[in-house]
């Protein structure tokens, strides 16, 4: 069998049919209409809400939040949509204005914010960068039922409509992407996100993996709708990303229903668990920080003891804006939470992050990571082993699982949800 991988800069993998490999991949999911028409539809029929054209009638200012470069959604094919209807109600120009919800990622350039807004927004609109680690552009709104503070963008304050634009798929920290997580944690403020990253730790996965309905989420929706998040629209990509799923309306409910579209994009069946899984990281390809995803997939899927591939160029290396990944490496759960608590691990993000790397690769499995963009020397600092091609990296798992392993190969794993038989 030959496995391609999605980027040029890796030779495909080759595996003999004695092993009996398995593929597995996202359902091919195919729209005849265009992924504009759908997100017009959606438009056209608001879930739990009024129309975005009804509710912007006499506002003074409007900001639309976007998901950032580290997000596949392609905002540029409907964005113009959502202009038209605040066009509709009355809405000027030098009323309307973008922030990039980056959440604690690195700020976007000005060529990725046309890239992913288009030409005609970003030389005729407003567009801020959300400044996570700058106080004196966040607002204090309060505190959660639980004492945590809730800090956000002031420009979310100072607008009295604010519009969520993003993708919903799954993810590990809080079931799926999407709805309130737009502001929480993706214009929080350091305190906010850390706390809400926090809580997740000692829920397990299954609680959480594929869920609409769980306590992060609860939590992510309670604070985005106290933060003042009036509306959404978000898209659902299949294995090309291409729009093949939109939903529009209240933050809740037009979200939960987008979920339950993202669930048969994303669902893939896999019969049981694997001694050696491997895994691509398109299209989140960034950074490590995002490649986690295809992690956290492979490690739903791998046997204890077994071991993981990952394969991903990771051009700007483990993370541009976290450098404890490098000084403290992942290790055990258990230290890991003893470097957070003892101030060491400054931010929460940073020690999820973490511990969602260590539950698979400290806890469960071996695991190799083919990249260009990170070296073998910062591989293995970080606990990690290094492999300069994906034959490689397979010859070493053979050698380390032993004979007659069971094998699955994961496309697209950073958007699959694997559905485990039970």
């Amino acid at each position: 069998m030959i496995v391609e991988f999605p980027y040029s800069e890796f030779e495909p993998l080759k595996i003999s049919e004695v092993h009996k490999p398995q593929v597995f991949e996202m359902p091919n999911v195919q729209f005849r209409t265009t992924g504009a028409e759908l997100v017009k539809l959606a438009l056209t029929e608001p879930i739990g809400s009024k129309r975005l054209s009804e509710l912007a009638i006499w506002k003074k200012k409007v900001l639309i939040v976007v998901d950032d470069i580290s997000r596949p959604t392609p905002v540029s094919q409907f964005v113009h949509l959502i202009i038209e209807e605040l066009q509709h109600a009355g809405i000027s120009k030098d009323k309307i204005e973008f922030l990039m919800a980056l959440g604690t990622h690195r700020a976007m350039t000005q060529e990725e914010m046309t890239t992913k807004l288009g030409t005609e927004i970003t030389s005729c609109y407003q567009v801020h960068n959300h400044q996570w680690d700058n106080p004196d552009c966040l607002s204090h709104i309060g505190d959660t039922n639980e004492g945590i503070p809730v800090w956000i963008n002031k420009l979310v304050r100072e607008s009295d409509l604010v519009v969520g634009l993003g993708s919903i798929m799954p993810i590990e920290v809080c079931g799926f992407t999407g709805g309130g997580k737009i502001l929480v944690p993706g214009v929080s403020g350091q305190v906010t996100v850390d706390q809400m990253h926090w809580t997740r730790i000692d829920v397990p996965a299954h609680h959480i993996t594929g869920k609409s309905e769980n306590p992060i989420r609860a939590s992510i929706d309670s604070l985005a709708r106290k933060a003042g998040l009036n509306f959404i629209v978000n898209v659902v990509l299949n294995s090309q990303n291409q729009i093949v799923g939109a939903v529009a309306g209240d933050m809740v409910t037009a979200h939960r229903k987008g979920c339950e579209i993202a669930r048969k994009v994303f669902g893939v069946q896999i019969p049981h668990e694997f001694d050696i899984v491997i895994a691509d990281g398109y299209p989140f390809d960034i950074e490590f920080w995002q490649v986690n995803k295809a992690l956290d997939t492979a490690g739903i899927v791998v046997k204890k003891g077994g071991v993981v591939i990952i394969v991903s160029p990771c051009y700007e290396g483990f993370s541009q804006t976290h450098n404890e990944i490098l000084e403290f490496g992942y290790t055990s759960i258990e230290n890991i939470k003893k470097l957070v608590q003892c101030g060491k691990i400054l931010h929460k993000v940073v020690g999820v992050h973490m511990i969602q790397v260590s539950s698979v690769a400290i806890e469960k499995a071996k695991v190799i990571l083919v990249s260009t963009g990170i070296s073998k020397e910062n591989t293995e600092k970080a606990g990690l082993m290094w492999a300069q091609t994906p034959q490689n990296a397979f010859e070493n798992a053979l050698l380390l699982v032993g004979k007659s392993p069971s094998i699955a190969v994961l496309k697209n794993a950073s958007q699959m949800l694997p559905l485990m038989r039970k």
